[in-house]
């Protein structure tokens, strides 16, 4: 069984549960996941998209879908019995889900460490408790668990491999009918449809404050693969549809986001994975954060890291403009924005930044898939491996 909770756990668990199947060509999955872990055999009766949320607020209001979720799962680890359960992110929702499988003798893999390391670092233990082994992405994580009994191993982070851009730059701008002197802009509002809401607005706000600055722009929405034009048709404000005088077109691409960020002169990103795949892809890029006011608040109280995106979180410094909160206004992000339009000292800097960030993510200790191997056991790796 296999469990991820939104677009980048789908990401991992596709990767994965591909190679997985190059060993094990019999392999049955159960579980949630998305397009990719579906396009890879998963048997799935919900999507990602039904456990993707973020926020306290947030999280109370979609309880009943969750909780009806996890009576699916667990149903399904009494029913099946499968021989082993790998959950993807989303911690509190898969570690209930991991203490169900353990009680019933399922071993279980957690793949992605919570951010303990930012904040409620009590889990610890918690997590030592409820599962088998952590896969983690950064070479910083292992020392957290050191005093715990818990196997951790470091699988380097995936996006160093998948983060690659099917187009080149000049074919991008070809495909998207760039004219020479034009730089593009690229949008990426976010993977939940919370996101999209609190985030589409005051994006759109910048490219038109952008465009009255800097006529030679195209902007466009790199749409993520778990929302739909239905969803971001519904987000757009009204007061930005048609064509007025001087309202600025932007244009929306699904499917072609690393491609898109690899073309970028300049993007704006949500908080989140994606400020990991811009930063891998060189894309120059200014990150952006928004929530419900209450879940904020209490955030702000708890959190103890002193950034928001991954890149800078790895990076170990300020590398990328971040903006939170009210600091997400139009003016603003213009400002940030147009600098590194006009800066090539500042892209350059970045660029030499995400080199060191690619370079520390790259050097996994072991393959996700080996330690999957390993706990399958040795009939697994003689090929004879069934599942119910």
């Amino acid at each position: 069984m296999m469990v991820a909770g939104e677009a980048s756990g789908d990401l991992l668990g596709g990767a994965l549960l591909a190679a997985l199947r190059e060993r094990l060509p019999d392999l049955r999955v159960i579980g949630v996941g998305g397009q990719r872990m579906r396009a890879q055999g998963l048997q799935s009766d919900y999507d990602v998209n039904d456990l993707s949320v973020i926020g306290l607020v947030e999280v109370i209001r979609r309880l009943p879908r969750l909780w009806q979720v996890m009576a699916y799962l667990t149903r399904l680890l009494r029913q099946e019995g499968p021989a082993l359960l790998i959950t993807i992110d989303l911690p509190d929702f898969n570690f209930m889900l991991a203490r169900r499988a353990k009680a019933l003798g399922i071993r279980v893999i957690h793949y992605v460490s919570p951010q303990v390391w930012a904040w409620r670092a009590g889990r610890v233990n918690k997590i030592a408790r409820s599962i088998d082994h952590l896969l983690v992405l950064f070479p910083f994580e292992i020392a957290v668990y050191a005093h715990t009994k818990l196997p951790v191993t470091f699988v380097g982070h995936p996006l160093t491999q998948l983060a690659v851009a099917r187009h080149g730059r000049e074919e991008m701008r070809a495909r998207l009918g760039l004219r020479q002197e034009e730089k593009l802009v690229v949008l990426l509002p976010g993977s939940r449809h919370g996101e999209l809401h609190r985030l589409l607005l005051p994006m759109l706000a910048t490219c038109q404050a952008l465009h009255g600055r800097l006529p030679s722009l195209r902007f466009v929405i790199a749409l993520a693969d778990t929302l739909t034009v239905t969803d971001l048709a519904a987000c757009w404000p009204a007061e930005m549809v048609g064509s007025q005088p001087g309202r600025v077109r932007v244009d929306w691409r699904q499917g072609d986001t690393y491609s898109l960020l690899a073309a970028a002169d300049a993007a704006l990103v949500a908080s989140g994975t994606a400020t990991l795949e811009a930063a891998l892809l060189g894309a120059p890029m200014v990150v952006v954060y928004r929530v419900n006011r209450m879940t904020y608040e209490i955030g702000r109280r708890v959190i103890r890291v002193p950034y928001i995106s991954l890149a800078n979180l790895v990076a170990g410094y300020g590398l990328v403009t971040e903006r939170i909160q009210r600091e997400v206004q139009a003016a603003r992000l213009a400002d940030d924005l147009q600098a590194l339009l006009t800066d090539e000292e500042r892209v350059s800097h970045l660029r030499a930044g995400y080199a060191e960030v690619r370079a520390s993510l790259a050097h996994a200790d072991r393959h996700p898939v080996d330690v999957v191997l390993e706990m399958l056991g040795k009939s697994s790796r003689e090929g004879d491996f069934s599942v119910h």
